[in-house]
């Protein structure tokens, strides 16, 4: 009997999968390449779909090869098991993130509802700054985004409530901008003085004393995922940012990567270090010029509130106000450190804007106010 040769024919519908598929990742590859590497602008919206497609594509690809090596049944059952693993992982997730929001949902206010800032002609946050008034004592403030008052409305900055403290006898003007470290307050000087200033007071916090040489030394922690996915993340799930929370403690603690503390530390904390010389000069290049022109000058430095109680047990920037201290004690010029001022709180992190943002808000800055009207007042009613 004659005998029939049947050929084997490969399923269609593993074919037609694989095909579809890998047509999704190379239009997923595309996106990302135009989108990464020549800055097609509208792109920037869908990269996140993109991703998720091409992870689709991926998976679709390691489905119809599994049909082919296995069989369909075979493979039916396995993505079964991992479908439903899927969804409850899922479903975990987002009751986390449904969790984490309803924790955090006064620091997400803050973050998504940043306060306005009108800007005036000089590019600094606040009204037009007029002529000088002869009946009137004018105070430039000059300082970083601690003086700018990032999150924080207008009239909650340290300057304007203590402008409200002194009263219409005195006129308070801020310079604060961010990003301001030691280096860009001498020229910011210059300009200070051409507003006729009576006083001058400069804002201090432990950051203006990395020098630019260091940012070379700074410490860079490992992202759980690539940068842009990481950032894109972030600003999407508050999970996200709790787990990456964890993870960076987790590097520090176990020397995965140098904490910013201990950063500032080894570059700082001798004084006869290279960075250490160069910001006391800086600082003291600063105290000299006002001196020279004939305006009297003090300091006010804001402490690390995320190093107060009860987040650390000491100081980690102790060596750093006292160097400021001496500084201005050797100089002969009015200095005050806001850390007893903020000692009086029992919980530093309810002086914060935000769990994830470390400026003062409006109680913090309520308090600073406080202690520079009590520590200057004498100084400027003389």
């Amino acid at each position: 009997m004659p005998t029939t040769h049947v050929e084997a024919s490969v399923p269609r519908a593993p074919v037609t999968l694989a095909a579809v598929s890998l047509g999704v990742m190379i239009a997923s590859w595309l996106v990302d390449v135009l989108d990464y590497q020549y800055s097609v602008g509208w792109l920037g919206r869908y990269v996140v779909l993109s991703d998720a497609a091409f992870v689709l594509g991926l998976s679709g690809l390691g489905l119809a090869m599994g049909v082919w090596r296995w069989g369909a049944d075979r493979v039916r059952r396995v993505a079964l098991r991992l479908a439903f693993s899927l969804m409850v992982f899922t479903v975990a997730l987002v009751l986390g993130e449904v969790e984490a929001r309803s924790i955090y949902r006064e620091d997400l206010k803050v973050l998504a509802n940043p306060a306005p800032a009108r800007i005036n002609a000089l590019g600094f946050r606040g009204a037009e700054i007029g002529p000088k008034d002869p009946h009137r004592y004018r105070i430039v403030i000059l300082g970083d985004s601690f003086t700018f008052g990032n999150f924080v409305d207008e009239a909650d900055r340290y300057s304007n409530q203590l402008q409200d403290l002194l009263g219409p006898r005195f006129d308070v003007v801020n310079l604060g901008y961010p990003g301001n470290n030691l280096p860009d307050y001498l020229p910011e000087l210059d300009l200070a003085l051409t507003l006729k200033p009576d006083f001058l007071l400069l804002q201090l916090y432990e950051n203006d004393f990395e020098t630019p040489g260091m940012s070379r030394h700074r410490p860079v922690l490992y992202t759980l995922l690539p940068l842009d996915l990481d950032a894109r993340i972030k600003q999407t799930s508050v999970l996200y940012r709790v787990i990456v929370d964890r993870w960076n403690v987790l590097q520090e603690a176990t020397g995965l990567a140098e904490g910013y503390t201990e950063y500032m530390a080894r570059l700082l904390r001798d004084p006869g270090s290279i960075d250490a010389r160069e910001s006391a000069g800086t600082l003291m290049a600063f105290i000299d010029r006002a001196r020279k022109s004939g305006v009297p000058s003090g300091g006010v430095m804001f402490p690390a509130l995320y190093g107060l109680p009860p987040q650390s047990t000491s100081y980690p920037f102790e060596y750093l106000n006292e160097r400021v201290d001496r500084i201005y004690h050797d100089m002969q010029t009015p200095y005050l450190d806001l850390r007893p001022a903020f000692a009086t709180i029992h919980d530093s992190r309810t002086l914060v804007v935000s769990h994830w943002d470390a400026h003062p808000n409006a109680k913090a800055n309520h308090l600073a106010a406080l202690a520079i009207e009590n520590k200057f007042l004498p100084i400027w009613e003389r």
